[in-house]
């Protein structure tokens, strides 16, 4: 049984740093992977650029990131349709990516399509969970040209507000950025550090496996949710933690009557360890 649960924390720790390490999304990591047709394209190198996101599109024609630039080559060569066609296409495969709904929207607003247009950029607003200036700009540009005039005044308004915080990041850009080992982190690091302690005393003292199930879960999931994104080397320090207080510090009793239920508990607290790391990164996440 203790093989069995040892195997399970392993597997379920790799899944854990695959699923949770990495919290980019889909199109993040396609943009990633297309880095240099991004870049050919950024820095107006159109006809090399295109030539990339065809080939791109070839190898992997589900890739709504590499549709998505072929249609903003597109529309810079004027060729509306064929960048209206790779949009839809785009979409028909990553419905999330905002940027899609907002060049079509501008599409279709240039049409003078604008009942299409708002519904474009509406989406937009929805997938950047109205974060984002520009699509609040453009559906106020629509709603002026559909006589929703004090609508439009909100969007623009909201747009501007947006643009003002985007302004001001900047200046709390290296707060945002510091290394992995930060101030925060070593404040929760020293919580783990004490919770950890509490549950090598219920798995010292307990003779049964509940209380230290219950502490490791609890105490885990809120590891997760104090540090949704460096949560997994908090969770690595309190399992060392409590292997290295278990088996050096205090060290397993042969005379203890519970000596099968202390190891049972040391090793599934490490494994609800990892479970509950996650889904308090879950639940933090989904708060945002």
């Amino acid at each position: 049984m203790l093989e069995l649960i040892l195997v399970s924390a392993f597997v379920g720790y790799l899944i854990y740093l695959r699923y949770y390490a990495d919290q980019r999304t889909n199109a993040q990591k396609e943009a990633e992977q297309l880095r240099e047709g991004i870049t050919l394209y950024e820095t107006g190198q159109l006809a090399k650029s295109l030539t990339y996101f065809n080939n791109a599109i070839a190898t992997r024609p589900t890739s709504a990131v590499a549709y998505l630039y072929r249609a903003r080559i597109y529309r810079d060569l004027g060729d509306q349709q064929a960048a209206m066609t790779d949009l839809n296409q785009g979409k028909s495969y990553d419905d999330s990516i905002a940027e899609l709904h907002l060049e079509s929207g501008q599409i279709h607003y240039q049409q003078q399509d604008y009942a299409t247009a708002f519904q474009d950029f509406d989406k937009a607003i929805f997938h950047t969970h109205g974060d984002m200036a520009e699509p609040y700009h453009w559906r106020g540009l629509v709603r002026q040209q559909l006589h929703q005039t004090e609508q439009a005044e909100q969007d623009m308004a909201k747009a501007t507000q947006l643009d003002q915080l985007a302004n001001d990041k900047p200046l709390a850009a290296p707060i945002a950025q510091n290394g992995f080992f930060d101030r925060r982190f070593f404040l929760n690091a020293g919580l783990t550090v004490l919770a950890s302690s509490i549950l090598l005393y219920l798995i010292k003292i307990s003779p049964v496996i509940h209380w230290p199930y219950l502490w490791a879960a609890s105490s885990s999931v809120g590891i997760g949710f104090l540090e949704p994104r460096k949560g997994w080397g908090l969770a690595i320090l309190q399992a060392l933690t409590i292997l290295v207080g278990y088996y050096v510090i205090v060290g397993p009793d042969p005379l203890s009557t519970h000596r099968e239920v202390e190891t049972f508990s040391l090793y599934g607290s490490i494994g609800l360890t990892f479970a509950g790391s996650l889904i308090g990164s879950v639940l933090r996440k989904a708060q945002r």
